[in-house]
């Protein structure tokens, strides 16, 4: 089993709970309804089904990230140092001007 189970269950169980509440205090369900019963329970089902589904704690992807010529390394690195690098952006032929803006 993949995942964390028992995390799913804790935050299930309260998302039940707490939604349950919530409907309460606006006046959606009574007091009296098995609505505020079901709700945890219900949560407590999901939030393992939604656990064991996710892979949390597995990491396919590769340690670095490179968007746009910034590299981003990771945690995971060798050296454990969070480094950020920036490639030199290209100047433009020396010969040219740069562009002006024009307000038309």
């Amino acid at each position: 089993m993949q995942g964390k189970p028992f995390l799913g269950v804790i935050s299930g169980f309260f998302f039940g709970l707490f939604g349950g509440v919530a409907l309460f205090l606006f006046g959606v369900i009574p007091l009296d309804s098995h609505l505020l019963w079901i709700l945890p329970i219900l949560g407590i089902v999901f939030g393992l089904f939604m656990a064991t589904l996710a892979p949390f704690g597995s990491s396919t992807s590769p340690t670095a990230e490179t968007t746009a010529g910034v590299t981003y390394a990771s945690a995971g690195d060798a050296d454990s140092s969070a480094t950020l690098t920036e490639e030199p952006a290209t100047d433009p032929d020396p010969g040219e001007e740069p562009p002006t803006p024009s307000n038309t």
